[in-house]
C-alpha cells in the first residue's frame, strides 16, 4: 500500500512538472524587415540595408543594439577570414509603444560584397535559434541579432542580399565583334608584308649566285 501511495505520489509530481513546462510563456519576437537598396547585385558591388523593427510583443519594447552578420561572413576563397559583421548600439535606446510610434528603421552603412561572392553561394554558417544566445560575437552568417529589454538572449533573424544572374554584356560584345574584321585585317596586311620581304630576299640571293 506504501508502495502504491509512492508511485502515485511521482506519477502527480511528473505530471505537474510537464503541466507547468506547457504552460511556460513563450518569448514573442517583434518583427524585423529588411529592404536593401538595389533590387539584385553583382560580385563586387556596395549597397546598404535599412532595417525596420516593429513592436508586435504586446508590451513596451526598448531596442538596445543591433548586430549583423552578412551573408558573406567567413573564410574567402583563399581560407583567409573575410570579416563582414557589424554591430549598431541605439543610443539612446529607442522605445516602441504596443500601438502609435511601435515602429523603429535603421539604415546600415556601406556594405561590400566580395568578388567571389554571387548567386549560387552559400553561407558558411547558420543564425542560432530565438533565445539561445547572450552573445552578439560568434560565427554566424546571414544572421541579424536584435539586443533589447525583453530578454537576456538576443532576437535572431535571417536575411538574405539578393545577388543577379551572371549575364553577358551587350555592348561589349557588340565591340568585339566590330573589332575582329579590323584584326583581322591588320594581321593580314603584317603577314603580306613580312612575306614580301621574304620573297625579296630570296630574289636577292638568286641574284649573286
Amino acid at each position: 500500500m506504501k508502495k502504491k501511495i509512492q508511485h502515485s505520489a511521482l506519477a502527480i509530481s511528473l505530471l505537474a512538472l510537464v503541466l507547468a513546462a506547457v504552460s511556460l510563456p513563450v518569448h514573442a519576437q517583434p518583427q524585423l524587415n529588411t529592404r536593401t537598396d538595389k533590387s539584385a547585385y553583382a560580385p563586387g558591388d556596395s549597397g546598404t540595408m535599412t532595417i525596420s523593427i516593429i513592436n508586435t510583443i504586446g508590451s513596451p519594447l526598448l531596442i538596445r543594439n543591433i548586430t549583423i552578420y552578412y551573408p558573406w561572413a567567413g573564410y574567402d576563397t583563399n581560407g583567409k577570414w573575410f570579416t563582414a559583421n557589424y554591430s549598431y548600439t541605439v543610443s539612446p535606446p529607442a522605445a516602441l509603444a504596443t500601438v502609435g510610434a511601435n515602429n523603429y528603421s535603421y539604415t546600415t552603412q556601406t556594405f561590400n560584397i566580395p568578388t567571389w561572392w554571387g548567386i549560387s553561394s552559400r553561407s558558411q554558417f547558420n543564425c542560432p535559434p530565438r533565445g539561445t544566445t547572450n552573445t552578439k560575437f560568434g560565427l554566424y552568417s546571414a544572421c541579424i541579432l536584435l539586443g533589447t529589454n525583453s530578454t537576456k538572449s538576443y532576437d535572431t533573424f535571417v536575411f538574405t542580399v539578393p545577388m543577379a544572374l551572371a549575364v553577358y554584356n551587350p555592348s561589349t560584345l557588340s565591340a568585339i565583334q566590330e573589332w575582329v574584321p579590323v584584326a583581322t585585317l591588320v594581321v593580314l596586311v603584317i603577314a603580306t608584308a613580312i612575306l614580301a620581304m621574304v620573297m625579296l630576299r630570296l630574289g636577292n640571293l638568286s641574284k649573286k649566285q
